[in-house]
């Protein structure tokens, strides 16, 4: 929810701070590239290690760390930290979690429970969306309001 009540309102924050097209497609470009970059080691690392909690905890606590210090950017660059550190939580904790729910199910029901982890992604996404336009539009509050709540929201 946290994560999808940012993503709408993060390139209007980005140019309140100055930062023009080219910051916001630099910041969500170098921030998914090392997410995406770093799945690839995460996975490898807890298959090598057999543990996931660990990726998992570290990956979101320091994602939910992170978004914290959102509202407190005063400029753009700021963001071009921040952002990269809230998605390599992300990266961090991906293909450990989904390796997780792979160990923790029965073969025979393993795609449900997929289905499932993918069913409330996707409803976590739209609430927090939902959420964010709710915030914004109709009780007219600030961005840096709307991510300290997003902030908080990513430690429940």
């Amino acid at each position: 929810v946290s994560s999808e009540m940012i993503l709408p309102i993060l390139p209007l924050f980005i140019t309140t701070l100055g930062g023009g097209g080219l910051a916001v497609g630099l910041i969500g470009g170098l921030s998914d590239s090392l997410a995406s970059i770093l799945k690839v080691f995460s996975g490898y690392w807890s298959d090598l290690t057999r543990k996931r909690k660990p990726f998992v905890f570290w990956g979101y606590f320091s994602s939910a760390v992170a978004k914290l210090f959102f509202p407190l950017a005063q400029s753009w660059p700021v963001l071009l930290i921040l952002r990269p550190i809230e998605r390599i939580g992300k990266g961090l904790r991906e293909a450990p979690r989904d390796a997780l729910l792979a160990d923790s199910s029965l073969p025979e029901i393993r795609g449900k429970i997929f289905g499932l982890h993918r069913t409330a992604d996707t409803l976590g996404a739209f609430l927090g969306a939902s959420l964010a336009l709710i915030f914004y539009w109709l009780l007219k509050l600030e961005f840096r309001g709307i991510l300290l709540i997003a902030g908080v929201t990513a430690f429940s």
